[in-house]
């Protein structure tokens, strides 16, 4: 009787450890070690789940093997970030989906790259096709550049998921001075955009296969 009670608390271990091998702590544990980001400048209200990363962590992050999270390239600059980032903002508080921001505002508009925008820039390239851009006024080549807003959902190294811009019918409009100007989303875009990344950021939380661990 004793033996078999022993096999019975062994095998309640053992799935017990299968059960938390997917559970949110894992996906969630690398947030304390990043800052949260200072979004002040966008149209989001209350707590927020942006943390801050540099250009070295996030390549840091693509090769951490136990990594399983979001990464969104933008900065507040840019008006199509403004657009996307309170959809983002409202995607993440429904999934509970921290988002490891990487700001683009030097190397995009003041030319200023270093080694690992390029790094970077050339890994997404081959991941997931990006625009190139002439840069040889900055000194520098015609290379693949990241465009943003851009999200990526970066498990174990690799990129299962990804998004950039905000929707096809989100285009650049003309006033009646023939200035143009980046519009506000419609309800109906709004939606379309918060559909998508919600499905992403819900990406996170799921497994391949009972078995396997998702951090």
């Amino acid at each position: 009787m004793k033996f078999k009670k022993l096999i019975f608390l062994a095998l309640i271990g053992v799935l017990m450890l299968t059960l938390t091998a997917c559970s949110d702590d894992d996906t969630t544990s690398f947030e304390n070690n990043f800052p949260l980001h200072d979004m002040s400048e966008y149209d989001i209200e209350g707590d927020h789940r942006f943390y801050y990363v540099t250009m070295y962590e996030a390549l840091q992050l693509r090769d951490d093997e136990t990594f399983n999270g979001i990464l969104y390239f933008g900065f507040p600059g840019c008006p199509w970030c403004q657009a996307a980032v309170p959809v983002m903002h409202e995607a993440s508080q429904q999934t509970e989906t921290d988002v490891f921001y990487v700001s683009r505002r030097h190397a995009l508009r003041e030319g200023e790259w270093n080694e690992w925008d390029e790094e970077m820039a050339w890994w997404l390239d081959e991941q997931i096709g990006l625009q190139w851009h002439d840069f040889t006024e900055q000194g520098g080549i015609y290379r693949p550049n990241i465009f943003v807003p851009q999200i990526v959902h970066l498990r174990n190294g690799v990129i299962v998921a990804e998004h950039r811009n905000t929707v096809d019918s989100h285009e650049v409009a003309e006033d009646e001075e023939g200035e143009r100007y980046v519009p506000e989303l419609t309800a109906e875009e709004w939606r379309e955009l918060l559909e998508i990344y919600t499905g992403i950021f819900s990406g996170i939380h799921l497994c391949d296969l009972p078995s396997e661990n998702c951090s």
